[in-house]
């Protein structure tokens, strides 16, 4: 399963006539800045399905990206100084060109990456081209990143008072609201769009009920 996608742009001009574009023919910024919109995004129907990346950086700050379910590794990780720096995760796809996933904030504090296993990040290597520097960084696994993060659930929602069978009874809007207040607790953000770390609270309400 992968995370529900737009297909198509629609604009509707002044006069009620309308031109269409396909949403991956879009500049790659700007189908990310569209996604963090909360209109342009529709829960998973199986999160239990679906595949996560989570970064934790050396402040103790907890992003939540939701990625492609074809995604199986990780390939590299790697810091473009060109000045301003941005940090590049590839994950490995099977049959397929791998997933590149953008790294904005301080991509050179980024302290793990979880994904199938955690991994701990340490400096490598650099080279330059031109004014164009490129940092290279190892992956240690390094403990169970979900696991803690699955205890941290199960602690959040008892803490809100919020038992987790009767989340599959909640309305929409309720359901969402009980996710919002676990994320807090559990003090995770959403590296791209907020639907990701709903998807990811639901995938822990099904792994631990």
């Amino acid at each position: 399963m992968s995370r529900v996608m737009p297909k198509n742009i629609v604009i509707e001009f002044d006069d009620r006539s309308q031109t269409s574009v396909p949403f991956e023919s879009l500049p790659l910024n700007i189908q990310i800045d569209i996604l963090r919109q909360p209109f342009a995004s529709k829960p998973s129907p199986d999160p239990e399905k679906e595949k996560f990346v989570l970064l934790e950086w050396d402040d103790g700050w907890k992003e939540v990206i939701e990625v492609d379910a074809a995604c199986t590794d990780i390939n590299r990780y790697y810091v473009i100084s060109r000045p301003e720096d941005v940090g590049r995760l590839s994950l490995n796809k099977k049959d397929e060109y791998p997933e590149l996933i953008e790294i904005i904030r301080k991509p050179k504090k980024l302290k793990k990456i979880t994904f199938m296993d955690t991994y701990q990040l340490s400096p490598d290597k650099s080279t330059r081209e031109g004014n164009k520097i490129d940092h290279f960084f190892t992956l240690a696994k390094d403990g169970d990143a979900l696991s803690e993060l699955r205890d941290a659930f199960m602690k959040a929602s008892a803490e809100e008072g919020i038992k987790i069978e009767d989340l599959n009874s909640m309305e929409a809007a309720q359901l969402q609201d009980s996710y919002e207040r676990i994320r807090r607790r559990m003090d995770i953000k959403a590296g791209q769009r907020q639907q990701d770390v709903y998807d990811f609270i639901a995938y822990l309400a099904k792994v631990s009920y």
